[in-house]
């Protein structure tokens, strides 16, 4: 009497159809780097967590600017506060929403993701400095050479 796994082999942790060749759905899936359809990345907990991290990550920059003497903090502490708590939460959305981490299914999209930031960076980076060189080799020619520009003082 053959034993139940007679119809299925095992192969790298998955179940290969005698009759269709194919694999299991869920083992397919991770070879292939993907979700199979309908299954979810992550669960609601996951999600619940990324929201309430988002809401707290912007209500307290909003405290700040919002209170007319900043909670006794200067501008550019304030300023600087801001763009912290933006950088965290921008990686606080890459992990729970949109889910990259440091697993092997994962490795494409954030190589991907990476190559985006390198390109967005270079084009920002070149922008400003193409627009920094433009206004100041334009200063001396837009300087006024007599009284054309200049407000008469009473």
């Amino acid at each position: 009497m053959a034993s139940s796994h007679s119809s299925t082999s095992q192969f790298r942790n998955s179940t290969i159809d005698p009759a269709s060749g194919t694999f299991g759905r869920r083992n397919a899936a991770r070879y292939v780097g993907g979700t199979v359809a309908g299954e979810s990345h992550a669960s609601v907990k996951s999600y619940m967590i990324g929201f309430v991290l988002s809401i707290i990550l912007t209500a307290i920059p909003f405290g700040l600017v919002m209170d007319p003497l900043h909670h006794g903090f200067t501008a550019e502490t304030v300023l600087a506060a801001i763009l912290v708590f933006a950088i965290v939460q921008v990686f606080v959305h890459i992990v729970y929403f949109l889910h990259m981490d440091r697993s092997a299914e994962q490795r494409w999209n954030v190589l991907a993701f990476s190559f985006t930031i390198l390109i967005l960076a270079i084009v920002v980076a070149g922008s400003v400095w193409i627009m920094h060189n433009a206004t100041t080799n334009m200063e001396h020619a837009m300087a006024p050479t007599s009284s054309e520009g200049v407000i008469p003082q009473k």
